[in-house]
């Protein structure tokens, strides 16, 4: 028989479990099988194409943990492990059939180490991570040595590069991948977090050493990138024109963009910057559109209604990676709503008659999916009609499965999960039956269930089955209720408000 993913249960909205289904069905029927020997059955956001990309590869997990097994986890990444030179490279994408570069030494945002660091976090398997740390070392060598400039500034080749393909920050391709004269804030951001990341693993292993030199790499990250892309004018960060000039005088590329917000994800930020960068984000002028979040500032000449990819499109990775950045800046009540906007969205445009599935991005202004080219309206009064040669990939499941599964168990029902500690936090805030059956965690099945909030009463009902004993961490709307080691077997608790 083969697996099936854990049983969500949603009683204010079977719509959202519907998506939550067909979600895990494209995701099983996008898993590939390369013939090529030595590889890995492997996640696929697009089926037939014969390449494995290194950005997809690192979101995909966040929500392929939840399926009991019946999509592989972490093969693409052990695939591309198994790609990574002496040296440390790793590229953005792969030919699968002949092993060799898909576009040339080019390189990906970088998050191997942050996708190990929480697949641990789920698995508790601290053998992989013994396994993988010198590789995450190498690739953060590598970038280090390749890819940053005498004043301690990153670049990536171009905007392709950078995952976000059309987006106002450099031309498309550089002939000699010298990254022009633009420095990109979110792969500065990017190593910091994997430093950080690098720095946790190599603590649990006692390794002090290596924890000490990354906690320095983040420490002189943050500084560089505080130095040159935090504009103090405008409370916002930039990718900048600066080759290797070791003074503060520079040019900002003056198009704000959601790479600005890769900082917050790091650990780069003051706490008055937070809050000057989340003045941006909720702003409906800027990125907090119909559909949030907008991946071009509305109010930039490129921005397009429509997305046209990058030129405002909605994508689920930088999303998921802003609910987590809410969260660790204390914000779970704005990742909640963040990731119910998102959901609704989506479902909203899974249950048009024209355009039901799931898309590799969304359109911000309407309930859409994004165009892949600028919405062209030459005589101001036709309607624009979407057709396939400028419609996004549908069926993308890959990483457009973040938000009807991760961020559904994750941000709205607000569960988290902690296999080396052998604990589960649940920040109760929703209302009617919900919570989560059949979850496989920590070697054993959990289920999770709550009857929610109700103005008829005011208590609420949670109960817990597990095979292996947790510890249980209950939050009422963010404040502590109830902390307990439970053995194997049923517990059922009743908390007031």
């Amino acid at each position: 028989m083969a697996p099936l993913p854990p049983i969500p249960l949603c009683e204010a909205r079977p719509d959202w479990l519907a998506l939550y289904d067909t979600a895990w069905r494209m995701a099983a029927a996008n898993v590939e099988h390369p013939t090529k020997p030595g590889w890995k059955p492997q996640m696929c956001c697009m089926p037939d194409a014969g390449i494995i990309w290194l950005w997809d590869s690192c979101f995909m997990p966040f929500f392929a943990r939840y399926s009991n097994g019946l999509v592989p986890v972490m093969n693409n990444l052990d695939n591309l492990y198994r790609l990574q030179r002496e040296d440390g490279f790793i590229g953005m994408a792969y030919e699968i059939e002949p092993e060799t570069l898909a576009y040339g030494e080019r390189v990906n945002p970088p998050l191997l180490a942050w996708t190990e660091l929480n697949y641990w976090k789920f698995s508790g398997d601290d053998s992989r991570i013994r396994a993988v740390l010198p590789r995450l070392v190498r690739f953060f060598d590598w970038i280090k040595a390749n890819r940053r400039r005498q004043t301690g500034l990153y670049w990536f080749e171009d905007s392709g590069s950078t995952g976000m393909d059309n987006s106002p920050r450099s031309g498309y391709f550089a002939e000699h991948l010298n990254g022009s004269d633009v420095c990109h804030v979110d792969l500065a951001a990017q190593q910091a977090l994997a430093a950080e990341c690098i720095a946790t693993l190599a603590r649990h292993f006692g390794d002090t050493a290596l924890a000490e030199r990354f906690d320095a790499e983040h420490g002189e990250i943050v500084m560089v990138l505080n130095r040159f892309h935090w504009n103090e004018k405008t409370g916002f960060y930039y990718d900048v024109f600066n080759r290797d000039t070791p003074t503060d005088r520079h040019n900002f590329l003056n198009h704000k963009t959601v790479a600005a917000f890769w900082p917050l994800i790091a650990g780069c930020c003051s706490s008055s910057q937070i809050e000057r960068v989340l003045a941006h984000l909720l702003n409906p002028a800027e990125f907090w559109t119909t559909h949030p979040v907008a991946s071009l500032s509305k109010d930039d000449p490129n921005f397009d209604p429509a997305g046209a990819y990058w030129l405002g499109g909605v994508w689920a990775p930088i999303n998921y990676m802003l609910t987590k950045a809410l969260k660790r800046h204390g914000r779970p009540d704005l990742a909640r709503t963040l990731a119910i906007a998102h959901l609704e969205a989506m479902t909203k445009v899974f249950q048009s008659a024209d355009y039901s599935g799931i898309w590799e991005a969304y359109a911000p202004d309407s309930f859409l999916p994004a165009t892949k080219k600028p919405w062209i309206d030459l005589d101001g009064k036709s309607p624009f009609v979407l057709g396939e040669e400028t419609i996004v990939k549908a069926n993308f499941v890959g990483w457009s499965g973040l938000g009807p599964i991760a961020m559904l168990i994750e941000d709205i029902y607000g569960i988290e999960f902690d296999a080396p500690n052998h604990r589960i936090t649940w920040d109760l805030r929703s209302d009617g039956q919900h919570g989560i059956r059949n979850l496989q965690f920590d070697g054993g099945l959990v289920s999770l269930v709550s009857n929610g909030f109700a103005e008829s009463r005011n208590a609420l009902s949670v109960s817990i089955t597990t095979e292996k004993a947790v510890t249980l961490l209950l939050l009422l709307k963010g404040q502590p209720a109830r902390e307990s080691e439970l053995p194997p077997g049923p517990h059922v608790f009743e908390l007031t408000y």
